[in-house]
Formats: structure tokens, sequence, C-alpha cells
């Protein structure tokens, strides 16, 4: 029985952007996520479980993190930390920056990817 884990709204204050006023100061961040993965009937802890407060933390630690550029870097930090979870066969992320564009309620990007093409990949783009 494939089930998600659904963790939208993530917000975190970080340097991320190539523009110039990018640099001057965080902006909010809102990262959405959804794993599929296999669990058992009925879990029965959070052990058996695809636990959204580790995507939670995992996404606020960015506010540490030093100055990214690109969104995309994000996005593959992400599934590379969800795919971490042997479980997890699928993986939808967006990150969206509602702060840069004043006429728009958001810009970002987003990934849907399942663990056997983001491997190969992966493989394909280490050779």
């Amino acid at each position: 029985m494939t089930f998600q884990m659904i963790a939208r709204g993530i917000r975190v204050e970080m340097y991320l952007g190539i523009c110039d006023f990018e640099y001057a100061a965080p902006q909010t961040v809102i990262v959405n996520v959804v794993a599929e993965g296999e669990l058992p009937y009925r879990p029965k802890n959070i052990a058996e479980c695809l636990d959204y407060s580790r995507v939670c933390a995992f996404v606020q630690a960015w506010k540490h993190r030093p100055h990214t550029e690109l969104v995309e870097t994000l996005l593959h930090d992400v599934v590379e930390f969800c795919f971490e979870d042997a479980r997890v066969q699928r993986v939808a992320v967006e990150i969206l920056k509602p702060d840069v564009i004043a006429y728009a309620d958001a810009v970002g990007a987003g990934m849907n990817i399942d663990r056997d093409r983001y491997a190969r990949l992966r493989a394909a783009a280490a050779t």
C-alpha cells in the first residue's frame, strides 16, 4: 500500500537567489514536499511511517547554510534527503519565493521524480 508523507508550506528565512537584492538579506522560502512509499498496513508507531517532522527540520536547517544561488540546488537536496529512507519511491517537491516578483504570489521551481530515474540521472552526471 502506497502512502504519502505531505509537508506543505514549510517556511524558512534564508539567503537564496541570483539577484543583488537577494544577497542583501534573507528572504522567506516556502517548501512543499510529497514523498510516496510503501508502509505496512496500519502502522503502529512513527518508525513505521514516513515522518514529516524530519523533512520540516531538514528544511528549517537551511537558515544556517551559506547563500545558495539556485532553487534547483535545494530541490536536489530535498529529493536526496527523502531518498535516504529506502521506503520512499517517489518525491515531489516545490520551492517557492513569495517576495521576489511583486505581481506574482510566488515564483520558484519543482521536481517530481522516482527513485530509479533519479539514480540513473545521478549516475549519468557522474560519468
